[in-house]
């Protein structure tokens, strides 16, 4: 084989091609390295097709803090150099993407990333969220030595054609998803400014817009808040093989924010596009 074609490449080539897409509409399917292969190339078949796609991305926790200054009142700059601190020194777990193909079906994927080593006194994280994340099904131990590198997901996700697709992207309480994942793909830390970061985001989406559930939820009904699963309860939004992914919390939370967005774009109508780039977190609370 072509010694100029990329190892992940080769290994996607040497895959067998003929996959029943049928059978794994709704459903979250977890990557780790022995599987990554052949998840990869399944999603090539999968992102040139996307019309929307949801973030999310778990993370140990937030250990930099507001200073006790009221979060509401703080500017969008503010707000900004918080989550870019957290992020410089925390690392992410695991990346749920979920797309919605232009045929109407709907598939989600959970990456589980190297790198985070829990046994170490020197790994930043807030033992609260580990707890948590722990409670949800994230398997620590198995993510120091078969998750994958980070480097990897990122030439699957720019090779695969998900960003050429111009999809719409749809996060929930998206301001540290959607920085996370701009510092993964960009493989650098977060510019030093929010403005330059908002760039960033257009930039890698190649997309028009990226909408938060939660922002919208709220426009739509001002009763319509909480977490993503109570939102999506009032929301009356069917849950797709829920026994495939309770333990699975970043794939969870990108179908979830997924079909929410979804719901929620049928009942705005035009007026979605009002706030589009409108991060919670960020922009808003």
């Amino acid at each position: 084989m072509d010694s100029s074609v990329p190892p992940l490449r080769k290994e996607i080539l040497q895959t067998p091609i003929a996959i029943d897409l049928s059978s794994m509409d709704g459903a979250v399917r977890s990557v780790w390295a022995y599987n990554f292969a052949a998840e990869s190339a399944v999603f090539h078949q999968v992102a040139p097709r996307a019309t929307h796609v949801a973030l999310n991305v778990q993370y140990p926790g937030c250990v930099v803090r507001d200073d006790g200054r009221n979060h509401y009142k703080l500017t969008a700059e503010e707000r900004y150099q918080i989550i870019r601190a957290n992020v410089a020194m925390l690392r992410p777990l695991q990346v749920g993407i979920a797309i919605r193909t232009n045929d109407g079906r709907r598939f989600a994927w959970e990456f589980n990333l190297r790198g985070f080593d829990i046994a170490s006194p020197h790994e930043a994280r807030d033992p609260k969220s580990i707890s948590y994340l722990a409670g949800c099904g994230v398997d620590f131990i198995r993510l120091s030595w078969a998750g994958i590198d980070g480097f990897r997901l990122r030439w699957l996700l720019r090779d695969s054609g998900l960003f050429r697709a111009r999809a719409s992207w749809a996060t929930f309480a998206g301001a540290y998803h959607v920085a996370y994942f701009v510092s993964m793909m960009f493989g650098e830390t977060l510019p030093a400014d929010v403005d330059t970061f908002m760039g960033m985001v257009r930039k890698l989406f190649r997309s028009p817009s990226v909408y938060d559930v939660k922002r919208l939820a709220k426009e739509h009904d001002k009763k319509c808040v909480g977490s993503l699963v109570d939102i999506a309860k009032q929301l009356a939004v069917v849950l797709p093989n829920e026994g495939d992914w309770r333990s699975k919390p970043a794939g969870r939370g990108s179908m979830l924010a997924l079909l929410a967005f979804e719901t929620l774009k049928q009942k705005l109508g035009a007026n979605t596009e009002k706030y589009r780039d409108e991060l919670c977190g960020i922009q808003v609370i």
